[in-house]
């Protein structure tokens, strides 16, 4: 058994590849694990949702020896942008020269200014055999209870913050993302 340190993320962007662990898909770790990972959200405003009393129960189904690893990422996300840059685009242009200059401002300020970030909360789970995948398929109805929503990532969803923790900056994927 390897000890890994708090916060370490080699083993999280040092991987060789993905195989199915039952029906979710699987990251092959460094050191030839299967990760498994999902997302976790809840509406905050309802007042069924209780994410501490959520981890207790994740953490006390856990048997000695299993990995789960809690990972609460800043996420840039362009949608806010993006929405209202399409408001702004479908303003009617006014009929006398000139008066569109707090429309094309609005959308300048807008190209031009930091995105807004989200906090992501995804889970990352070392399979340790069939019993591990039979405790991470029932983490829905175990959330459930709690008004937390889980969200198995497939290999897509995986890549994302894997290249996230590795390159921050994803300049690439977020200009594409950005493009109206």
């Amino acid at each position: 058994m390897t000890e890994e340190t708090v916060g370490s993320t080699r083993t999280f962007v040092l991987a060789k590849g993905f195989t199915q662990a039952g029906n979710h898909a699987a990251l092959i770790g460094d050191d030839d694990s299967k990760r498994l990972f999902a997302e976790l959200f809840a509406d905050p405003d309802r007042p069924e949702v209780r994410p501490q009393e959520a981890y207790q129960a994740m953490l006390s189904s856990i048997q000695p020896g299993w990995t789960l690893r809690l990972l609460q990422v800043f996420w840039p996300d362009p949608e806010p942008r993006i929405a209202f840059q399409r408001q702004v685009q479908e303003w009617k242009i006014p009929e006398i020269e000139g008066l569109n200059i707090l429309q094309q401002g609005l959308i300048l300020a807008t190209q031009e200014y930091p995105l807004p970030f989200v906090r992501r909360t995804i889970l990352e789970f070392v399979q340790p055999g069939e019993e591990g995948l039979a405790w991470w398929e029932g983490l829905t109805g175990l959330c459930a209870g709690f008004g937390i929503c889980v969200s198995y990532l497939e290999q897509a969803g995986i890549e994302e913050p894997t290249r996230w923790v590795l390159n921050p900056n994803l300049e690439y994927s977020l200009n594409a993302r950005m493009m109206p």
